[in-house]
């Protein structure tokens, strides 16, 4: 019979704190990443109105 050790399964606080401050930042970055495309829709619907003018390209 193989036992597990259950030390192997635990994780340092400080990589515990690591984690959820990545997954934090992660919810906050699609969050953005998300408000960015609605912006980038209004404008676009927006120029096909005649209510912004188009940009030049460079």
């Amino acid at each position: 019979m193989t036992t597990v050790s259950k030390t192997s399964s635990i994780k340092p606080l400080s990589e515990l704190k690591l984690s959820v401050y990545q997954a934090d930042h992660q919810v906050k970055y699609l969050h953005l990443h998300a408000q960015l495309d609605t912006l980038m829709i209004e404008i676009q619907n927006r120029r096909q109105q005649g209510s912004l003018p188009q940009l030049p390209k460079s």
